[in-house]
């Protein structure tokens, strides 16, 4: 895979993951935390639910030299591993789910 290319599959990753977060977590807490008292919620609500975690959690902890530097092969890897948890995320939330629900 040539550089453009990874730069065009880390920015089309980057946005699949940033659209993708939000709906795995609306489900999840749909599923699981409303069965507990809450209110259900729906998708901007859960974007805006991501958005403050991301700046409070994962936005500090990225701000590396790597990430600063704008290394194509770095973001590449980083949303690969990203979109793959949110996938990985969900099969085992919805086996839950299953079995649970």
């Amino acid at each position: 895979m040539t550089l453009k290319e990874k730069k065009i599959a880390a920015s089309g990753l980057g946005w699949l993951n940033a659209l993708l977060t939000p709906l795995v977590f609306m489900i999840m807490w749909n599923w699981f935390i409303v069965k507990i008292g809450a209110p259900q919620i729906n998708y901007w609500l859960s974007f805006g639910i991501v958005l403050a975690a991301d700046f409070i959690i994962v936005m500090p902890s990225q701000l590396n030299s790597k990430a600063l530097d704008n290394d194509v092969e770095y973001r590449y890897k980083l949303n690969v591993f990203s979109t793959s948890s949110i996938i990985m995320t969900m099969i085992f939330a919805l086996i839950i789910h299953l079995f649970v629900g």
